[in-house]
């Protein structure tokens, strides 16, 4: 990760010492993972847009139904 660059993922883990270098490195199994929402909706949509849906077989079709789950996630 380069210097002032938001990491994609950080994890929160059980640590008496928090060592925030270490927070975009998987301690463990148990930590919690957060990612950030831009990053989350472009793997999404990335997935949605391979994904062929069985009712939406078109490229038009599919690309209507990603921007309808973007519009659905930003909503707060």
């Amino acid at each position: 990760m380069k210097e002032n660059e938001v990491p994609e993922k950080i994890y929160i883990f059980e640590n008496p010492i928090l060592d925030f270098t270490k927070l975009s490195v998987k301690q463990s199994d148990t930590d919690i993972e957060y990612i950030r929402k831009d990053a989350f909706l472009k793997k999404a949509c990335e997935y949605l847009m391979d994904y062929e849906f069985n009712d939406s077989p078109t490229i038009t079709d599919r690309r209507k139904r990603v921007d309808e789950f973007i519009k659905y996630m930003k909503e707060e």
